[in-house]
């Protein structure tokens, strides 16, 4: 079982600001960076706790030595069903029916063993629920993401800049006294930042594809992979990916830092292949992604999340499953308060892109997970919330 973070960002505007205020911004990344892989370490130790436990449960059901003849003949069958399926003979060879005569071979030992598949089941089947538990939380408050063109009426109420067309001519100079008034920021941006913190066990391998282009506000999480092949054991994977663009805000007076984010979408699309090697396999898969902020000071918390698209499926049988939530090219936006206060002619950063966070477990499973989104970050407003 094994856990890494890979990171990278750029704010060449930092070097603007004050040398309190910049070495503030650069302690909360670190400490940003510090919570996530605590969090990241957590969540291996637990995983691995959970399994362990999990191939405990399966040797006292079967018995040591039972359990390894069952693994050697479930990878010896393995290895003879795709010899069945090599050409020339292969070619017209029946799959389905091959594939049967193998599961059955295994459940054959099963019942010379003694062994009821079905508490083979209900052992992977826990499994799946505590692993969800362990893996599954995304540090940061998640609130709910809307269809710009469906919450209309709700977008326009939130910020008086919605009442102008934003994206062409001058950006209106309104409530310039207010302390609490919204500050527009639009493309170009200027800096980045990208992160991704993955846990596996041994049989998985986690990929991934950070998509930036701050100049014209493109950020995404590109074939964001999960694969774990002839799964036979307890095996898990998560990966936490996210890509956004940064800019500094002056805080005009302290309180909270309110966001909103409007964002196009340009991909969103979650895909699942599984395959069921044996007839007591099951196996559990999430993808999801958010927009999210990050108001960088000591005092916030840390991220703010507003969910746009998710994906769960549970199997025990050989699936593919592509699915697209989004509407490709519609506007979506995110309403977003940081968790903790910013005091007042504070210089900080403010982080705004795409999260995604994918995670599976399985027994006897062979997984296949990717998903892939792409946004245009097209406005960013920022103020402190009244």
């Amino acid at each position: 079982m094994t856990i890494s973070i890979i990171e990278n960002s750029h704010m060449p505007f930092v070097r603007d600001f004050s040398t309190g205020n910049e070495q503030l911004s650069k302690k909360a990344l670190r400490a940003q960076r510090q919570r996530e892989l605590k969090n990241g370490e957590a969540h291996n130790h637990q995983a691995g706790e959970i399994t362990e436990d999990t191939r405990r449960k399966l040797r006292d059901v079967v018995g040591t030595e039972n359990l390894v003849a069952l693994r050697r003949l479930m990878s010896r069958e393995r290895l003879s069903f795709r010899d069945l399926l090599q050409p020339p003979q292969g070619l017209t060879a029946d799959y389905e029916q091959l594939n049967k005569a193998r599961k059955r071979k295994g459940d054959s030992l099963l019942r010379k063993l003694r062994v009821p598949s079905e508490k083979i089941k209900r052992i992977g089947l826990e499994y799946g629920d505590k692993l969800r538990k362990a893996l599954s939380p995304v540090e940061g408050k998640i609130e709910q993401g809307y269809n710009l063109s469906q919450n209309l009426q709700k977008w326009t109420d939130l910020s008086p800049f919605h009442k102008f067309p934003l994206p062409w001519g001058e950006v209106p100079d309104i409530g310039s006294d207010d302390p609490h008034r919204w500050f527009l920021f639009r493309p170009p941006f200027f800096g980045f930042d990208l992160r991704a913190t993955t846990v596996v066990s041994d049989n998985a391998r986690v990929d991934w594809q950070n998509i930036l282009e701050p100049p014209i506000g493109l950020v995404g999480n590109e074939q964001v992979s999960m694969d774990i092949d002839g799964a036979d054991d307890a095996d898990y994977a998560s990966i936490d990916v996210f890509s956004a663009i940064a800019f500094a805000f002056e805080a005009p007076t302290t309180g909270i830092v309110e966001v909103l984010i409007d964002a196009q979408n340009i991909k969103g699309t979650h895909d699942l292949r599984t395959v069921d090697e044996w007839g007591w396999s099951n196996s559990g898969t999430g993808q999801t992604n958010y927009l999210m902020m990050h108001a960088l000071h000591p005092n916030v918390s840390g991220p703010s999340f507003a969910e746009m698209s998710s994906f769960s499926w549970d199997t025990d049988d050989d699936t593919n499953v592509h699915r697209e939530n989004l509407s490709l090219g519609q506007h979506y936006f995110a309403h977003l308060f940081s968790p903790g206060v910013v005091p007042g002619g504070a210089s900080i950063v403010i982080e705004a892109g795409t999260r995604s966070f994918d995670i599976t477990g399985t027994n006897d499973v062979s997984i296949h997970s990717k998903s892939s989104f792409q946004w245009f970050i097209n406005s960013v407003e920022v103020r402190i919330s009244p």
